[in-house]
C-alpha cells in the first residue's frame, strides 16, 4: 500500500508538472495568435497633439448645470457665474472639476518629460493663472464648507486626481513647479486626510467601470504616495486593498465592457493588487482572479471595442449625436495602462508577461485610432488617459518590476 501511495504521489506531481508545461505552451500559442502592431508612434508631434486638448479647455468655464450650483454657478432667479471666478477657483475649466485637475496633471507631466516642448510657455502660463494662493484658498474654502450630500463633491475620483497632480508637481525640479506645489499643498493635505477617512469607511468596494471605481482611484493615489512619501495614506490604501480584494476570485471578465465604461473593473483591481503584493504572492492571487490568457473568458481584451454600437444619443442628453462613446475609447487606454502594470508586477520570467504587454500595445493602438473621433466630450479628458498609458510604456514596461517598486506589504 505504501509503495502504491508513493507511486501515486510521484504520478500526481508529474501530472501537475505536465499540466504547467501545457499551460505555458498554450500561453505561447495564444501570444503567436495575437496581432503584433508594434507600439504606437510617440514623439514630438504626438505630444503636441495631446497637449492641445488641456490647453484648449482649461480656461473654458464649466457649463451651467454640469457642476452643482455653488462651485462656479450661483442661482438667483437665473444662473449667474461666480464673480471673479478665475481669482477664487483653480479648476473651473475642461467640462468638469476632475477633468480640469487631470488636464493640469497632464500638462505638468508632459513638460517634466519634455521641458523644451513647443507649448512649454503656454503650460507655464496656465500654471501661473490657475494656481495662485487666492485660487487654492477659494477651493479649500468651498470644499471645507460643503455639508450633507454635497460634501461628497468629487469624492473619490476628483480627490485621487488632485493628489496625483500634487505629487507630479512636488517632484518637478523646477521653480514654477515648486511654487505651484507649495500653493497647492494645503488643499492636498486636506484631501489626503479626507481620503484616509473615506477608505476606512468602505465596507465593500465600488466595482463599476466609471469614476467611483475603488481600485482605479486607489491606483492614482498610490502614484501620489510614491512621489511624496505620504505613509499614512499609503498604509490606508494597502490595508484597504487587502481587506476588500485579498480574497477575490474569478473576476467576470466575459461581462466586460458595459456600455459607457472607461475602466475595466477586473483589470483595475488586478493592477492595484500588483502594487500592494509581493510578486510571488501576486502571481498566485492572479491565477485565481483572472482566467488564463488563452481562455474564452479572456478573449475580449484583445478584440476591438465597439464604441458606436447603440449610441444614437444617451438618455442624459450629454452625448453628441452620431459620435462614438468617448468613455469606450478611453477604455482602450485604461486597459493598456493596467496591462503594463500587471506585467510589471509579476515575477520575472512569468510567461503571461509577454501576453499582457502585447495586449497593452494592441489596446493603446486602438485608442489612438479612435481618439480624434470623440468630439468635445472626449477631447477634454482622453489625452490624459493616453498619457497614463504612454508614461508607463515609455518607462520601459518589458517585464522588469522597477516601475512597480513600491514597498510591498
Amino acid at each position: 500500500m505504501r509503495i502504491f501511495m508513493r507511486v501515486l504521489t510521484v504520478w500526481v506531481a508529474g501530472a501537475g508538472s505536465l499540466l504547467a508545461q501545457s499551460d505555458v505552451a498554450k500561453i505561447h500559442e495564444y501570444l503567436k495568435s495575437l496581432p503584433n502592431p508594434g507600439p504606437p508612434a510617440y514623439g514630438e508631434v504626438q505630444r503636441l497633439a495631446l497637449a492641445a486638448n488641456p490647453l484648449g479647455c482649461e480656461d473654458h468655464p464649466h457649463a451651467v448645470g454640469i457642476i452643482r450650483p455653488g462651485y462656479l454657478w450661483q442661482r438667483d432667479g437665473k444662473p449667474q457665474i461666480l464673480e471673479d471666478y478665475d481669482k477664487h477657483r483653480a479648476f473651473y475649466g475642461c467640462f468638469d472639476w476632475h477633468s480640469a485637475v487631470n488636464s493640469m496633471w497632464m500638462m505638468i507631466s508632459l513638460i517634466k518629460a519634455d521641458p523644451t516642448i513647443a507649448v512649454a510657455p503656454a503650460i507655464r502660463n496656465e500654471l501661473v493663472s490657475h494656481l495662485q494662493k487666492q485660487n487654492i484658498d477659494g477651493e479649500l474654502d468651498y470644499f471645507t464648507k460643503l455639508k450633507g450630500v454635497g460634501a461628497d463633491f468629487e469624492k473619490p475620483y476628483g480627490y485621487a486626481w488632485l493628489l496625483k497632480l500634487y505629487g507630479e508637481m512636488k517632484t518637478w525640479n523646477d521653480p514654477d513647479g515648486q511654487r505651484a506645489a507649495t500653493v497647492l499643498e494645503p488643499l492636498a493635505k486636506w484631501v489626503s486626510e479626507q481620503y484616509v477617512l473615506y477608505l476606512h469607511s468602505l465596507n465593500y468596494p465600488v466595482r463599476v467601470g466609471v469614476h467611483p471605481n475603488t481600485a482605479l482611484d486607489m491606483g492614482f493615489v498610490l502614484d501620489y504616495t510614491k512621489q511624496t512619501g505620504d505613509k499614512t495614506l499609503e498604509t490606508a490604501v494597502h490595508e484597504t486593498a487587502t481587506r476588500l480584494y485579498g480574497n477575490d476570485k474569478s473576476c467576470a471578465t466575459a461581462l466586460e465592457p458595459v456600455f459607457g465604461d472607461f475602466a475595466s473593473p477586473c483589470l483595475a483591481e488586478a493592477a492595484l493588487m500588483g502594487r500592494v503584493m509581493t510578486p510571488e504572492g501576486y502571481a498566485k492571487w492572479l491565477d485565481g482572479f483572472l482566467p488564463p490568457v488563452y481562455s474564452e473568458e479572456f478573449q475580449q481584451y484583445g478584440k476591438d471595442i465597439d464604441a458606436v454600437h447603440g449610441n444614437n444619443r444617451d438618455t442624459t442628453g450629454t452625448d453628441e449625436e452620431g459620435l462614438p462613446n468617448a468613455h469606450l475609447i478611453g477604455l482602450n487606454f485604461q486597459r493598456a495602462a493596467d496591462f503594463l502594470t500587471i506585467a510589471q508586477s509579476l515575477p520575472k520570467g512569468d510567461p503571461r508577461i509577454a501576453v499582457y504587454e502585447r495586449l497593452a500595445t494592441i489596446n493603446g493602438k486602438q485608442g489612438y485610432d479612435k481618439i480624434g473621433a470623440a468630439g468635445y466630450l472626449g477631447t477634454h479628458w482622453l489625452a490624459t488617459y493616453a498619457l497614463l498609458y504612454e508614461n508607463l510604456a515609455q518607462a520601459g514596461a518589458t517585464g522588469n518590476n522597477a516601475q512597480a517598486s513600491l514597498t510591498k506589504h
